[in-house]
């Protein structure tokens, strides 16, 4: 695989500028119980600040539109929701300007390798929810053999899914190239131009492009990546240990809406149609394919936590036996 960039370095820690959009499940939060340690605790807080890493994501939708779907209603908590990148979520939470973080989990588990004292507590997205998008008139994975991929930059979540199909192949790294492009916008100029063959990158953008005619589906990444979270929860250690009850109350609410909206997936089509301008069509098919992959409550296996350390092998560029485990903790055990 010939590379036109080098490998990111290592996430910085340094905290940075953020934009903070408010939303609030209800508009006085209801005391949280205080610690069972006899009453000499202080009461936990209500209020909870949520980074996430992609805005107007579909899997992130039960919190970036909580206000509309009532995610927060009954849960006595206020919910902020802080809009960073996936660069910046590890230098967010290092900075302790967020509470928890919602992103990549091979993101989210680098910056824990990394020094960030947080622990990943649910899955929000364990199916590998990335396809292979190609030039129109590619009709498999097999003609990109020798192609060009697009990707954000190396160690990405794409660069991932195309060195895992490789892999799957059996295409040797001479065979393809990859190009940093920086972002979709970069690379769907790119594909419409002629420059790459292909690109890897979450349904929403895969079934857009199929739509508009500039792209065609080839494959679903998780066939070759395999047990893996694609996105996931982590909470910081002392918001955690302080708050474990208000930690709970968030994710009860939040799982019993994700069951509300696959039970009822106009909830769902109607936020991305009138709320984020998704097209109709593409709304549709994401209710019908993606939406049913959001977890229902969180869990995570053994086998998905090996296959987020190899991911984060590759993303920080070191040997597997260099990364820890997976700091791991279910949301419903916090004590």
């Amino acid at each position: 695989m010939k590379k036109t960039a080098g490998r990111f370095p290592t996430i910085a820690l340094m905290a940075s500028a953020v934009s903070v959009l408010l939303i609030s499940g209800c508009a006085a939060a209801a005391p949280a119980p205080a610690a069972e340690d006899g009453g000499n605790a202080a009461p936990e807080v209500t209020t909870v600040r949520v980074a996430t890493s992609v805005s107007n994501s579909f899997p992130f939708i039960v919190v970036q539109a909580g206000e509309a779907l009532g995610t927060w209603e009954d849960s006595g908590l206020d919910v902020e929701v802080i809009e960073g990148t996936t660069p910046t979520i590890g230098q967010i939470m290092a900075g302790g300007q967020a509470d928890i973080a919602l992103a990549g989990a091979s993101s989210e588990a680098a910056s824990i390798q990394s020094g960030v004292p947080m622990t990943v507590v649910a899955s929000n997205l364990s199916y590998w929810d990335q396809r292979i998008i190609a030039r129109p008139g590619t009709d498999s994975v097999k003609e990109l053999k020798g192609g060009n991929f697009g990707i954000t930059g190396a160690g990405s979540p794409g660069e991932y899914s195309v060195v895992k199909m490789a892999e799957e192949l059996g295409w040797a790294e001479s065979d393809y190239t990859v190009t940093s492009l920086g972002n979709l916008p970069a690379l769907v100029a790119a594909l419409t131009a002629g420059s790459i063959d292909a690109f890897a990158w979450s349904s929403q953008a895969a079934f857009q492009l199929e739509e508009s005619g500039d792209g065609v589906v080839v494959a679903a990444a998780a066939d070759y990546v395999g047990d893996n979270v694609l996105q996931a929860f982590s909470v910081t250690d002392a918001f955690a240990k302080a708050n474990p009850n208000t930690v709970r109350a968030f994710f009860e609410a939040y799982f019993e809406t994700v069951k509300r909206i696959q039970a009822d997936p106009q909830l769902f089509i109607d936020i991305l149609v009138d709320e984020w301008e998704v097209e109709p069509a593409v709304a549709e098919r994401l209710a019908e394919e993606s939406l049913p992959e959001l977890s229902t409550d969180g869990v995570i296996t053994d086998d998905e936590l090996e296959g987020i350390r190899d991911s984060v092998s590759f993303t920080l560029d070191v040997p597997l036996d260099d990364v820890d485990d997976i700091a791991y903790s279910y949301w419903k055990d916090l004590k």
